[in-house]
């Protein structure tokens, strides 16, 4: 495996890309059909993935930031869509010149840019295939990005994991399920069956 720094950006950008691409799946008359996050709309957990996008976006801008989650009404608008591809061109601008040492705020405290950027990149990642899944599609995320969420998963005590708002408990995946399906299921997401 490479060394974290050098590959942040590129899990930042990969990440923008695969919620670009689920969005962009999106049937308008879908938008406010139920997601498979309970209580949520496909309409709010894109508003809510938003958050995160743009929470990657302010860290790597060295902006102010928000503590915790996103809220889905926050992000809610019109074309979320063209908002994705406005944060992801603000992210292309700003990789080339930031320093992914830099110290920056985060769950964990003031930690390098690079460490600050696993969760939102992760919520991202994860977010995505919940879009996929939501509208009755498997998706396989790729490689590096899923060792990057099953490593932020195992670097979290139980309780913080499953604690209210976090992830639900963990449920059974088919035997033959896929890595990500496994991740998914252990994170609560059914796997199995429609969406």
């Amino acid at each position: 495996m490479t060394d974290p720094t050098a590959r942040t950006g590129k899990l930042a950008t990969e990440a923008f890309d695969l919620l670009i691409d689920a969005v962009a799946q999106i049937p308008p008359q879908s938008w406010d059909q139920t997601s498979n996050l309970d209580g949520w709309s496909l309409r709010d957990l894109v508003g809510h993935a938003t958050g995160s996008a743009a929470k990657i976006v302010t860290l790597i801008e060295d902006g102010e930031i928000w503590g915790g989650p996103s809220q889905p009404a926050d992000w809610v608008c019109e074309d979320p869509a063209a908002r994705l591809g406005k944060l992801a061109a603000r992210l292309q601008d700003a990789l080339p010149s930031v320093d992914l040492d830099a110290m920056r705020a985060s769950p964990e405290g003031e930690v390098p840019l690079h460490r600050a950027l696993t969760f939102p990149v992760a919520d991202l990642a994860m977010h995505s295939w919940d879009v996929h899944r939501s509208q009755s599609i498997l998706v396989e995320l790729p490689e590096d990005l899923l060792a990057l969420c099953r490593g932020l998963v195992e670097s979290l005590p139980e309780d913080m994991l499953r604690r209210p708002g976090a992830f639900g408990p963990p449920r059974p995946a088919p035997e033959d399920s896929t890595p990500t399906a496994r991740l998914m299921a252990y994170l609560g997401r059914s796997v199995d069956g429609p969406g």
